[in-house]
């Protein structure tokens, strides 16, 4: 896709989104399901009509702002409503606002990603390495406390005011996020 692109997968990375590109003859695209979302280098009005009556379902590029190509990514790859359910609990992966109860929870960016890497694989433990890997994209371990500060803080946020725990700690395997209101663990 190119050096352009950096900033949208970035964007993407952030939401919780993975993605596999393609690179057509000529066209580079970004397949989502079934839709094709064709990255566009300039701002060529004429063109983007072209690619959308030749069955394009959107046309994203570095004129525009990143958030912007991202949710448009994460729309047509997810259809319409964005969001994962975990029993009370809601992230909506377009507007990047969690919920829980209802009520809105106010989280930092890593913490963010962080539910949301758990989230699409909840009920599943992940060491502390794998966070790192997945979540900070290291592939070492720095040496800092930083998974149990975030872990501590998200926690914080998520299962205060009464709520049954979504976050448990594994012993030996790592931290989950249980699938619904599950008790136990």
């Amino acid at each position: 896709m190119g050096s352009d692109f950096g900033p949208v997968a970035r964007a993407l990375s952030a939401r919780g989104v993975d993605l596999a590109m393609r690179h057509a003859p000529g066209q580079p695209h970004v397949r989502a399901g079934d839709a094709m979302i064709l990255w566009q280098r300039t701002d060529d009005p004429l063109a983007r009509a072209q690619a959308l009556d030749s069955g394009a379902q959107d046309v994203v590029g570095p004129w525009m702002h990143e958030a912007e190509a991202a949710a448009r990514i994460i729309r047509l790859a997810q259809g319409q409503d964005a969001k994962l359910v975990l029993g009370d609990l809601v992230i909506d992966l377009l507007e990047r606002r969690v919920e829980r109860g209802g009520r809105t929870i106010a989280l930092l960016a890593r913490e963010y990603a962080l539910l949301v890497h758990l989230a699409r694989h909840a009920g599943q433990p992940f060491s502390r390495a794998e966070l790192l890997r997945a979540v900070w994209q290291l592939d070492f371990d720095p040496g800092t406390n930083s998974v149990e500060v975030h872990m501590s803080r998200l926690r914080g946020k998520l299962d205060r005011h009464d709520h049954q725990p979504l976050l448990r700690t594994v012993r030996g395997r790592g931290y989950m996020l249980v699938a619904g209101l599950e008790s136990g663990a």
